[in-house]
């Protein structure tokens, strides 16, 4: 059996995996250069840093199995730390929780690698289309290439991207909302200039969601020419607000966020001020869950050999996305 997987993020990877050790013959196509999906480890010549999920939680027994053999293989490790986050009035307070996070080293994205030992991965293919015949199928990418002969099909994209292409070829496409996932502007920013070292995660408000002080994580690099590299996550209403195609420089509103924030802290304002050293952004169209929405997970077509896997039809979370292709092995293959 032929099987084509559509996306190389976690979901994807751990579906080709699976498959692979069950001796079948699995290709996957990724749209971009890189691994992961939103496991994204941008490497510039002045950083390495998460651009996309910070960390990841495991609770379901299936996934802590697996995160406690990446962390035999050296693949992960635990992030310590105590998270703070913004009062009603603006305050930062500590804010202790009995979360165990964990986070790959020394990039997100090393997880993807793990899982892509072996497999065939066809990178930079953005496959836009999908043709049955013969009870075959045939994937189409946007520069013209074709790859045939798959007996199935599994997609792994974001909610609204796979049910665009998966539109008009099975029914399970319908059951995809195309309303599922909200945007969230990212923007990483080295900084000098002090800032408590109990400062490692922000939980924020409604202009920035999240904030990971990246240089605090397990096996980060940091460079000479800064002090700290930390991590803003825009607030969805934020996010959807922005224009990505107008290129702004964030950099300053999200350096007076965070300054304003630490600047609560006892003793803050006679330290000196952060300034910032560099900066990038990324905007993520697909990022969050939206609120109270709702998807049946791993939507599977066995008649028409099509199915949809994703964090989005498991909760949203990294544990979600892995857990959504077992289902499909599970009860498919």
């Amino acid at each position: 059996m032929k099987i084509a997987i559509i996306g190389a993020g976690v979901s994807g990877l751990t579906a080709a995996h699976h498959l692979t050790t069950r001796g079948l013959e699995v290709e996957v196509f990724e749209k971009s250069r890189g691994l992961g999906g939103r496991l994204a480890t941008k490497r510039l010549d002045w950083a390495h840093m998460d651009t996309g999920a910070q960390y990841f939680t495991a609770r379901d027994p299936r996934f802590v199995q697996q995160v406690t053999s990446w962390q035999e293989a050296g693949v992960v490790e635990p992030w310590p730390f105590t998270p703070y986050s913004l009062s009603a009035d603006g305050a930062l307070l500590p804010s202790p929780d009995q979360t165990l996070r964990y986070v790959g080293v020394p990039g997100m994205n090393n997880l993807a690698h793990a899982l892509a030992k072996k497999l065939t991965v066809h990178r930079k293919q953005c496959i836009t289309s999908l043709v049955r015949k013969h009870n075959r199928w045939r994937l189409v990418s946007d520069s013209g290439d074709q790859f045939t002969d798959y007996d199935w099909v599994i997609v792994s994209a974001p909610a609204e991207q796979s049910r665009v292409l998966l539109s008009g070829h099975t029914p399970i496409a319908e059951h995809i909302s195309s309303e599922l996932l909200e945007p969230c502007l990212a923007l990483v920013i080295a900084t000098s200039g002090h800032a408590p070292e109990a400062v490692q995660g922000i939980f924020g408000d409604g202009t920035v969601g999240w904030v990971s002080r990246l240089s605090a994580k397990p096996q980060r690099a940091k460079d000479a020419a800064y002090d700290d590299l930390w991590l803003l996550h825009f607030s969805s209403d934020w996010s959807a607000n922005y224009d990505p195609s107008a290129e702004n420089n964030i950099g300053p509103i999200g350096l007076e966020w965070l300054q304003n924030a630490i600047d609560t802290l006892p003793d803050q304002k006679e330290k000196k001020p952060l300034q910032i050293v560099n900066h990038c952004q990324h905007y993520w169209r697909f990022a969050r869950m939206a609120k109270n929405s709702e998807q049946p997970p791993t939507l599977i077509d066995k008649s028409n050999h099509l199915a949809a896997i994703g964090d989005w039809s498991y909760g949203g979370r990294i544990e979600g996305a892995y857990l959504s292709a077992l289902h499909l092995i599970h009860t498919t293959f």
